[in-house]
């Protein structure tokens, strides 16, 4: 999605999820949010969209970025708290450590 209109884009989602819910309005945050991931790339940037959410306050949007991608939803929150680690740094990372904990036991 271009930045241009990303910051529209989540502000737009934003509004649709989390204004007043009585008007009928979660069918069609629901498409606009599918809409938006499918057809407009909108999670093409994560660290852009992190940024952004992180800029408008919109965190309620992750847990509704989950429901239609998990892993982009997990990839945002990792932008969001700063650790900019991906899913293989993690798991290498772990492997390294099991291993030396390994090898401390036979010291």
């Amino acid at each position: 999605m271009k930045t241009e209109i990303l910051s529209t884009a989540i502000k737009t989602l934003t509004e649709l999820f989390f204004r007043d819910s009585t008007n009928g309005t979660d069918f069609l945050a629901k498409r606009t949010l599918e809409h938006y991931i499918n057809d407009l790339d909108l999670l093409g940037d994560i660290k852009s969209v992190a940024v952004e959410i992180d800029r408008q306050r919109a965190y309620a949007l992750v847990a509704k970025v989950r429901s239609v991608d998990a892993r982009a939803a997990d990839d945002i929150e990792v932008a969001l708290c700063g650790l900019e680690f991906t899913d293989a740094e993690i798991i290498a990372s772990d492997i390294v450590f099991e291993e030396w904990k390994k090898s401390q036991k036979h010291c």
